[in-house]
């Protein structure tokens, strides 16, 4: 009774720091659906700048573009992590410090350093290494690499992976298949909360694909960036557009993992 008295207190103050988290939001949104609000309450309620958006092809492609440089990185680093983890836990359990400390110098860098860095090195090389999406694709993996790792190892220790392997060797499997058909499953909400907080930061960095990718591979950010001086109530409207595109794929991934669960 203690306990369940304990839980209902906790009640108000989630919903406090829950609405304290989405005010910005919720604010955000009514500035894009008003034509003015100088005093305390806003006039003129329209849709206009919303059909504006999605009526601009422009933004469109740019919001593609943004999806899928977002997750295709996510997608790379996970199997690289992946199998490098296999060898690590199978093979050579001693690389495993210098396997995490090579997968977290990436915290240390800065985007606009290594975007420059990148750049330079790679932009006099002939194709397909001077490729703008190439690069901005290295680069992304790099940034997501130490979210990713530590998503996984920590995953791999909570199930306890060299067991499971060995378990399902008695059986008459092998290591490899074991590791992707027993271990690999078993880890999979670990790996989803780990691309879903890669994809949240790539979706959001603007740093990096305008030094990179400049007008070569336009994306939301940089869209974003082009109608912020134009207009508060589109811009406001792009964010809010935003979001809303990363909820629904971050929502579509989580019901998915459920369902599979199920």
């Amino acid at each position: 009774m203690a306990e369940q008295k304990k839980g209902y207190s906790s009640l108000p103050v989630i919903w406090l720091f829950s609405l304290y988290l989405l005010l910005p939001l919720l604010l955000t949104f009514l500035y894009s659906v008003f034509t003015q609000w100088t005093n305390l309450v806003p006039q003129g309620f329209t849709l206009r700048y919303y059909g504006e958006l999605f009526t601009d092809s422009g933004f469109l492609l740019s919001l593609l573009r943004t999806v899928v440089i977002s997750i295709l990185p996510v997608l790379l680093c996970i199997g690289a992590v992946l199998m490098a983890m296999y060898v690590v836990v199978i093979y050579h359990p001693e690389w495993g410090k210098y396997v995490e400390i090579i997968c977290t110098i990436p915290y240390a860098l800065q985007g606009i350093i290594l975007a420059i860095s990148v750049l330079s090195l790679y932009s006099g090389l002939p194709l397909p290494f001077s490729n703008r999406i190439l690069m901005i694709t290295g680069t992304y993996c790099v940034l997501v690499l130490p979210f990713i790792y530590r998503g996984i190892r920590n995953s791999l220790n909570a199930v306890n992976a060299l067991q499971l392997i060995e378990a399902a060797q008695l059986l008459g499997a092998g290591r490899l298949q074991a590791y992707l058909k027993i271990v690999v499953p078993n880890i999979l909400s670990g790996i989803t909360v780990a691309a879903m907080l890669g994809m949240s930061i790539l979706f959001g960095d603007f740093v990096v694909i305008n030094v990179i990718g400049g007008s070569y591979y336009e994306t939301a950010q940089m869209h974003l960036y082009k109608i912020l001086f134009r207009s508060g109530q589109l811009s406001s409207a792009l964010i809010v557009v935003l979001f809303v595109v990363t909820l629904l794929i971050s929502g579509s991934v989580f019901l998915r993992k459920r369902k599979g669960a199920e």
